[in-house]
Formats: C-alpha cells, sequence, structure tokens
C-alpha cells in the first residue's frame, strides 16, 4: 500500500494544557477535528484555536504537539493514510489471490466504501489539489504517486486481458476515482435533491455496482 510518509516529530514546548484523556487519545481527538476541519475551510480557512475547540483541548496542547498549522497539517494527513492503507489492506488480503478481474472488483468496491467512511479525504484534495503549494506536493508524492502506480498496473493488465477498452491510463484513473468519491464528498447534495444518506449501505452498495458496471460489460 502506500508508502509510510514522514511527518515532522510533533513538538513538545513547555507544560502542556491539562487534559484528562491518555496522550494518544488526545493526539486522536486532534488530529480527527482538524481533518474535519480542513475538509470543510480548507487550510487557510481554519485556525488552531478553532481546531483545539472542535477537539474539545486547550490551544496551548495542540501547540505543544504539534509546532504549527503546516505540522499539524502533515501529522493529519499522515493519520488519513493509515486509516486508507488499513482498510485497503484488509481487501488485498482476499484481493492478492484473486484473478485480476476479480481483484479490480475486490480493490475498487473496498475503495468506495473507504470514500464512504472517509468523505474528508476527497475534500481535503479538493480543496488542495486547486491550487499550487508545499502541501500538494505532499499530497503527490505521498499519496497520488504510490495510489496510482498500483492501480496503473491492475488497469494495464485489464486492457490486455480485453476486460476494458485499451486507451491512456491516467483519465481512466482520475475517472474512476472521481466516480468512486463523488456522492460521498456531496452527500449535502445529494440529501438535499434526492433525500438519500450517502452512508447508508443500499446507498453504498448500489453505487460501487453502478461504478463496476460502467466500467466493466456484463
Amino acid at each position: 500500500m502506500s508508502e509510510a510518509p514522514t511527518v515532522d516529530a510533533p513538538r513538545r514546548r513547555g507544560r502542556p494544557a491539562r487534559d484528562d484523556r491518555p496522550v494518544e487519545e488526545t493526539r486522536d481527538a486532534i488530529l480527527t477535528a482538524a481533518l474535519q476541519a480542513f475538509a470543510r475551510q480548507g487550510f487557510d480557512g481554519v485556525s488552531l484555536r478553532e481546531i483545539a475547540s472542535a477537539a474539545g483541548v486547550e490551544h496551548s496542547l495542540v501547540r505543544y504537539h504539534y509546532a504549527d498549522k503546516s505540522g499539524l497539517w502533515r501529522a493529519a494527513m499522515t493519520h488519513l493514510v493509515g486509516l486508507m492503507d488499513a482498510h485497503m489492506l484488509e481487501a488485498w488480503a482476499v484481493a492478492r489471490m484473486q484473478e485480476p478481474l476479480a481483484r479490480f472488483r475486490t480493490m475498487l468496491a473496498a475503495y468506495v466504501r473507504y470514500c464512504a467512511r472517509h468523505p474528508e479525504h476527497a475534500r481535503i484534495m479538493v480543496h488542495e489539489a486547486m491550487g499550487q503549494s508545499d502541501r500538494v506536493a505532499w499530497i503527490a508524492t505521498h499519496i497520488i504517486a504510490p495510489q496510482h502506480r498500483r492501480i496503473a498496473t491492475l488497469l494495464q493488465i485489464l486492457m490486455d486481458e480485453g476486460h476494458i477498452a485499451p486507451g491512456p491510463v491516467r483519465p481512466l484513473i482520475y475517472i474512476l476515482s472521481a466516480a468512486a468519491q463523488a456522492p460521498f464528498t456531496l452527500a449535502g447534495e445529494a440529501h438535499a435533491a434526492y433525500g438519500v444518506d450517502t452512508t447508508d449501505e443500499a446507498e453504498i452498495e448500489a453505487h460501487t455496482e453502478t461504478l463496476l458496471g460502467l466500467i466493466l460489460p456484463r
């Protein structure tokens, strides 16, 4: 799965504010709050104080664990990559013994389910990818490059075997990624327009089967 990205070590300065939770639980709360905030407002639209408030900790405690907002962003994204890898590894335990076509079905279904569980992933990617920054470069290196290498290899095999129409792989990867993410990234729109909860199990299954049906011959 994705190569483990490097991240600056949490920075401790002075004595932290009191928090009754275990340290790891506090860090998880901060990282979760950061991911949600970055997904809603983008990097520039949120402050460390807002993240601290959402996590239920003092601002000084966030600064104690993480040097600055950039350091927290990298730590939060590294945490998210870890969640993605853990989720996809479960699917890979099954898919690795399958033929390429079945493997593709298994891995795409797992990716759709990950998108449903973590819509903040795609939302952050959209916020960042609209411009150029060190954060975009980080995403390209630690998320996009390893993911695209793996799926490109599998798609090329499926093309060679005649399961998918031949063509350039890169556009197909972006089409698959966007289609897998869309109803969960735009969950508010889907609810307002259709009255559906895209996190419902039946909705996830229906989206998976529809996407597979579009890509693969029946």
